[in-house]
């Protein structure tokens, strides 16, 4: 039971020049949905979890459309309670995002947001030891997504997680049931849909891996309906 098709639609989000309360509601709520389909939970896990593989105390890590910045503001709060140190930094295209994300998070220390257009070939990654995104990678054509890996990569010493959408029937169905029970707004009941239908099946994602020189990857899945993929950095594969 999955959409067979991607969808090439945009979201309202993609839309750099919205601002406004509209915007600031959009935000809490995607937030919200972050930590009620296990998103948040999701990429703090797997980032403690590489952190302490990699076997470091501190590590910068780097949010790829960061939007309201609810995931770098989790990983700050499990890094005081799990007792290791992050420098965390999130970029996103919208400056109203930014400075929402600013005054929401005011209070956690060495969490700063650049404002970039990551789809941009000028784009460039600042160096860091992690490089994590979720609900992006769709924001690519299928023929795109390898050369932008291999660029930004190089930049991250150790590994990049992904948490991205899969494109299942029942994740539209329970979607569509989840934020009219709630209440969430026309626009964010509107993008979700459309970041659904615009999401990867796990076949496609493999596909696409092979398509790369990454040779040390992990494609899992995870509630719900959420691939979590992990590529590992070796710089002899960015090399190829």
């Amino acid at each position: 039971m999955f959409l067979k098709d991607r969808s090439q639609q945009t979201e309202q989000l993609d839309n750099f020049s919205l601002t406004g309360t509209q915007l600031q509601r959009t935000l809490s709520e995607l937030g919200h949905i972050n930590w009620l389909f296990g998103n948040t939970r999701t990429l703090k896990g797997a980032i403690r979890k590489e952190i302490q593989a990699a076997g470091i105390q501190q590590a910068t890590i780097v949010d790829l459309g960061c939007g309201g910045g609810d995931v770098l503001a989790a990983i700050a709060r499990d890094a005081t309670n799990k007792d290791y140190e992050v420098r965390l930094i999130g970029i996103d295209g919208n400056p109203a995002s930014l400075a929402f994300a600013k005054v929401q998070w005011n209070g956690i220390k060495n969490l700063e947001f650049l404002e970039a257009d990551i789809l941009s070939s000028s784009f460039q990654l600042p160096k860091c030891d992690f490089l994590i995104s979720s609900h992006f990678l769709y924001h690519f054509k299928d023929e795109d997504l390898p050369t932008f890996l291999h660029k930004q990569l190089k930049q991250v010493q150790f590994g990049a997680i992904f948490s991205e959408l899969d494109r299942h029937f029942l994740a539209l169905q329970l979607f569509k049931f989840v934020s009219l029970l709630l209440g969430y707004s026309k626009m964010t009941r509107q993008d979700g849909q459309t970041a659904v239908r615009r999401a990867f099946r796990q076949k496609e994602l493999q596909d696409i891996l092979q398509d790369t020189h990454f040779s040390q990857y992990h494609l899992a899945y995870k509630w719900a309906f959420r691939h979590l993929l992990t590529i590992y950095c070796s710089h002899d594969d960015l090399l190829e």
